[in-house]
């Protein structure tokens, strides 16, 4: 406190050093640099409150729009629930499944051609492809086809289509299509651990 007090009359006998004109410039200065303060935290605080403004905006949208996708989500998630529980396990017989279905539609297949299987999506599962062509076929009889092909138990989709008109009779097509179904490959490692299993057991045999 004595300190305080020794300070306080230090710069009191200062200022009652300073003439007239000096206390004014030195007033003048504190009134600026107490106006610079407030200006600056009153620039501050907008700042920060608009800020807060934007980020409670964005929010306040992000909200809204998950709020009115929320149906869209659970009908896509339904969907693809329905895709999933249509994939084949293994062993789809994709030539068979056409087969039926034209002998059920009374369509007759001329040519059947099996394509090779196709890995994809990273190996977790198979596509399986059939080229067939249909010599002669009615509008009406193609279209109930194509229902059976892809309404079955299993995934299968029409991948392509040409068809052009007969020469000789009008009212029918001549077809080509590849009709394509997806299995889910065999597990690598359940495979291989299997396969270690048996070769232990052999060997302990």
């Amino acid at each position: 406190m004595a300190a305080m007090s020794t300070e306080a009359t230090g710069l009191r006998a200062r200022w009652e050093e300073l003439s007239e004109r000096e206390k004014r410039m030195v007033s003048g200065l504190g009134v600026f640099a107490v106006v610079l303060l407030l200006a600056l935290f009153a620039f501050w605080s907008r700042t920060t409150v608009g800020e807060l403004a934007d980020e409670n905006a964005d929010m306040r949208r992000v909200l809204k729009e998950i709020d009115e996708n929320r149906d869209s989500y659970q009908r896509l998630k339904a969907k693809a629930a329905q895709v999933e529980a249509r994939l084949g396990h293994g062993g789809v017989q994709l030539e068979g499944l056409l087969e039926t279905a034209a002998r059920e539609t009374d369509v007759e297949i001329k040519e059947l051609n099996g394509r090779p299987p196709v890995d994809v999506a990273n190996k977790k599962f198979k596509e399986l492809a059939v080229d067939l062509r249909l010599p002669k076929v009615s509008l009406d009889k193609l279209a109930h086809f194509l229902r059976k092909v892809e309404t079955g138990p299993n995934l299968v989709v029409v991948t392509s289509l040409s068809a052009r008109v007969r020469d000789d009779k009008h009212e029918d097509l001549e077809v080509e299509m590849t009709a394509t179904t997806w299995e889910r490959a065999p597990d690598a490692k359940k495979g291989g651990a299997g396969a270690g299993a048996g070769a232990g057991a052999k060997e302990g045999k």
